[in-house]
């Protein structure tokens, strides 16, 4: 049994070259390009990767204190729902947490360290780190809000 019938084969001239043009799908991947270029520089831009900024997403309880000023030794270490902790973006366990708090320590005895926690994580998770924290010889903890929205 053969397939369809598709006709005679047309007989090609001696010297005749065949040669596929592949110019429109250039343009195509040209063009998919771009538009991946835009969307993710306009992503970028709306906050919706929080990967190129070095935030974790978390969703802060609110409070009625307003924004303070950074001081020059701050640490801010970050909690997500899940209990994991990040600073500066990057994930750390409890060890290398408790290793970079004693470095900044040795630079500047009175580093503050502000706590950044998801309102869904448990109290006891935060006081736990809290405690850490004050173990490590950290004297000043505070505990970041988020400004609510009138």
């Amino acid at each position: 049994m053969s397939g369809p019938d598709w006709g005679e084969r047309p007989e090609l001239e001696a010297g005749t070259q065949v040669d596929l043009n592949l110019t429109s799908l250039v343009d195509v991947v040209f063009a998919l390009l771009i538009v991946f270029m835009v969307s993710s520089a306009a992503m970028i831009e709306q906050g919706r990767v929080d990967a190129a900024t070095g935030q974790v997403e978390l969703a802060l309880p609110a409070g009625q204190t307003s924004e303070s000023k950074a001081p020059s030794s701050e640490l801010v270490v970050q909690i997500d729902s899940d209990g994991n902790m990040f600073e500066g973006g990057a994930a750390m366990d409890r060890r290398s947490l408790s290793v970079r708090v004693l470095e900044k320590l040795k630079g500047a005895p009175d580093l503050q360290v502000r706590v950044e926690a998801d309102q869904k994580l448990t109290y006891e998770r935060v006081m736990a780190l809290i405690e850490r924290l004050q173990e490590l010889g950290v004297k000043n903890v505070g505990l970041a809000t988020r400004v609510p929205t009138p």
